[in-house]
């Protein structure tokens, strides 16, 4: 094995896809900065042989800091299959009580929409329904009106 006596330049890049398992979120940071995030499921490779086996899959938290990236991931949506690239970043931040804490998330520099999952199944319509039906609706701070689900309806009160 030979050294090189010229610097070897590092490289932080990462290309995924996926698809975004919740909607991108605006989070406003005690800083004063705001960030878009979402989730992003990316499927690993299947095993080549062996019995059938559930598919593994890692679920990667994706980031924008900069007004276009914020912009770019508002647009996509829960379902869609979409292509990330951008870097891995290491975050860390202060909790009220404890010690710091950090996470390692992706810092979006491009994200690009590829395909939107199709509309759930009848079956996965009627669990989605169960479980809407078991939240108790939140008042619209707006105005005094609540919302009531009745027999899976919205209604104004």
């Amino acid at each position: 094995m030979s050294t090189s006596t010229s610097p070897v330049e590092h490289t932080n890049e990462v290309r995924l896809i996926g698809r975004l398992s919740v909607e991108p979120e605006a989070v406003m940071l005690p800083s004063g900065d705001e960030i878009v995030t979402t989730r992003l499921v990316v499927q690993r490779p299947r095993p080549p042989a062996g019995p059938p086996a559930p598919r593994r899959v890692d679920t990667v938290t994706c980031t924008a800091w900069g007004p276009t990236q914020r912009r770019n991931l508002r647009l996509l949506g829960e379902g869609d299959t979409v292509e990330i690239t951008g870097a891995l970043r290491r975050r860390f931040w202060r909790s009220g009580a404890g010690p710091g804490q950090s996470t390692f998330e992706i810092e979006v520099e491009t994200a690009n929409f590829m395909a939107r999952e199709p509309p759930p199944t009848p079956r996965k319509r009627a669990a989605s329904a169960s479980a809407a039906a078991q939240r108790p609706p939140e008042p619209d701070p707006q105005t005094e009106r609540r919302l009531v689900l009745v027999g899976g309806e919205v209604a104004h009160q």
